[in-house]
């Protein structure tokens, strides 16, 4: 990562946030890191590329999530330090559509006890 440039999208709600990813890596060739969730409705988006993509990605994200809702703030950050990269690409509970979907078991299709224990 120390090569490449990290692109930030902090936004209020997720729609804004996926709004601001698919115009970002529509609008220059950068690759999508992940979303974090701070909390308290905040999204962040995570993109990487070349600085200049990179820059002009944000832009364009920024751009298009304020159609959406509030974009917070936003910031490239040219080479970070691989020092970094714990920080950035850590939070793996915090991950969108991070394996599969889960699964809501209603009491009409839980199997009854009898059924667990065949």
């Amino acid at each position: 990562m120390a090569r490449m440039a990290l692109g930030l999208i902090e936004t209020m709600g997720l729609v804004a946030a996926i709004s601001a990813a698919d115009s970002a890596l529509k609008s220059a060739n950068v690759s999508l890191i992940g979303f974090d969730f701070p909390g308290n409705g905040g999204t962040t988006v995570k993109i990487e590329g070349e600085v200049s993509a990179v820059e002009s990605a944000v832009k364009a994200g920024v751009s298009s999530a304020e159609k959406v809702y509030k974009v917070l703030s936003w910031y490239v950050i040219p080479r970070p330090d691989d020092g970094m990269e714990s920080i950035i690409m850590d939070n793996p509970k915090k991950k969108l559509f991070a394996g599969s979907i889960p699964t809501v078991v209603s009491k009409k299709n839980k199997p009854s006890k009898r059924e667990e224990t065949k």
